[in-house]
């Protein structure tokens, strides 16, 4: 699979996104001692949110298909990454096709093979 990305710039709610990040950040703890040390940036600031394919029917379908895994992979030219690799542990908001936040995923494993790299990801907190 390759990883064209649906257009989120035009139909992506902001807000939604912000409340989105903010069950999310809840349920997956990762506030865990926001009293004693004030908000992190991980708080305040939400991870980058992203969609899969060329239209919102292979954006759905992709979704569908992580949400009943609980996680997923793609796979895009090492080229496309500019030369910064998905980093292990690193967080994302998943959107369908319409740009709706769906699941936090967490990069958990990167494989560089020939000109390919293979993000695999698990789902850490789903809408």
């Amino acid at each position: 699979m390759s990883e064209p990305e649906v257009d989120l710039s035009e139909d992506f709610d902001h807000e939604e996104l912000r409340s989105f990040w903010n069950l999310a950040r809840f349920h997956a703890k990762l506030n865990a001692a926001p009293t004693y040390f004030g908000p992190t940036t991980l708080e305040s600031v939400p991870p980058p949110a992203w969609a899969y394919g060329d239209s919102a029917e292979e954006s759905d379908a992709f979704v569908a298909q992580v949400l009943a895994d609980e996680r997923g992979r793609t796979t895009a030219a090492t080229a496309d990454y500019d030369g910064e690799l998905p980093q292990v542990g690193v967080l994302s908001i998943l959107c369908d096709g319409s740009g709706v936040p769906r699941a936090l995923v967490e990069v958990a494993d990167v494989a560089v093979s020939g000109d390919e790299v293979v993000e695999s990801f698990t789902v850490v907190y789903r809408r």
